[in-house]
């Protein structure tokens, strides 16, 4: 499988790119693998390939993005070392059988718009075309998603009271007027889900 990953190599030397391999361990502790994905500059493509060590799974992911090229045209099937070769599916010689196929473009299985470069932000890599990331910003975006669970989105319904506005409103009024108060938690229900109860009197 080392010829496979060679092979990319040369491509890229001959293109003036470098590929990046990006190794990581999935799986559980006792049977784990790694998952390798490789990217090309000036290709929209990830090769992927997974094995239980890091070299095989960088061979996989090679052999993978060599398919993808051959698929596309970019590398001759001829070209592609034997030990792939006959994995990597090239183009279709037809022989004299088929002469009423047209040799046009084919039509793209995607609609218009629906493409792989066209699924959103959410399915494309951090980081990639100078998008500079940093794990702090996975920080804030962790702590803005926290906020945004405690939001109260039904709070115009009840006047835009929260615990916490309603309860400080409250003591600013019971200071205001000289109320003292007593308080009793209670709580409720079993220890798994349980709930507090207060009760407050006044004097």
């Amino acid at each position: 499988m080392g010829d496979v990953k060679s092979f990319l190599h040369q491509f890229c030397q001959k293109n003036k790119v470098e590929p990046v391999f990006e190794v990581r361990p999935t799986g559980p502790k006792h049977r784990q693998r790694f998952l390798c994905e490789v990217r090309v500059n000036g290709h929209n493509y990830v090769g992927a390939g997974n094995s239980t060590n890091k070299k095989d799974a960088q061979s996989n992911a090679a052999k993978d993005f060599v398919s993808y090229l051959v698929r596309q045209g970019h590398v001759a099937q001829s070209e592609v070392p034997v030990e792939i070769a006959e994995a990597v599916p090239g183009p279709a010689i037809h022989h004299g059988a088929q002469e009423n196929v047209p040799d046009g473009p084919q039509h793209s299985v995607f609609g218009q718009g629906m493409g792989p470069t066209s699924f959103g932000e959410a399915y494309r890599p951090r980081g990639r075309e100078g998008d500079e990331w940093h794990y702090m910003d996975r920080a804030q975006e962790q702590k803005q998603m926290q906020e945004a669970e405690d939001l109260d989105v039904n709070a115009a319904i009840h006047g835009n009271w929260t615990l916490d506005n309603a309860k400080s409103k409250l003591h600013q009024f019971m200071q205001s007027n000289k109320i003292h108060a007593e308080y009793t938690y209670k709580q409720v229900g079993p220890d798994h889900s349980s709930a507090a109860v207060m009760d407050i009197f006044f004097r």
